[in-house]
């Protein structure tokens, strides 16, 4: 199962992408910027080309689609395996960003704040706590 997550900042009160609209004025930074934070968060990243940037790593396979332009105002990773979604959440956890579930529209990080019990009683396979949370 495959999942397609967007990077971006939004304010921390923001629960869904409804509540930032469809002009965001936030961003993650200019590009060299964000590559360097994908580099340092993700290490074993193939930056050969730095707009399909992958990476095999023993959490499953990633690949990053961004835009060459600056400001970088979000970006895509598409999961292979749900052991995948750790590295999401290192990468915001080190740069402050938001990871926006696509298929609800609701930041993954609010999910994971609203069922911390479930989590915990779930801890095998944090996708299925995060399959289990929508609304």
């Amino acid at each position: 199962m495959s999942k397609t997550i967007i990077i971006m900042d939004a304010p921390n009160s923001a629960v869904s992408i409804e509540q930032i609209g469809d002009e965001n004025q936030y961003f993650l930074g200019a590009f060299g910027e964000v590559i360097t934070a994908i580099k340092q968060a993700i290490p074993e990243a193939d930056l050969s080309d730095p707009t399909q940037i992958t990476a095999s790593t023993d959490k499953g396979n990633i690949s990053i689609e961004i835009a060459k332009h600056t400001p970088v105002r979000d970006f895509i990773m598409c999961l292979e395996k749900d052991e995948a979604l750790e590295l999401v959440q290192k990468i915001c956890s080190k740069t402050k960003w938001r990871a926006l579930d696509t298929d609800t529209g609701m930041f993954i990080d609010i999910l994971t704040k609203n069922n911390k019990d479930m989590a915990n009683q779930n801890s095998k396979s944090w996708w299925k706590f995060w399959k289990n949370s929508r609304i």
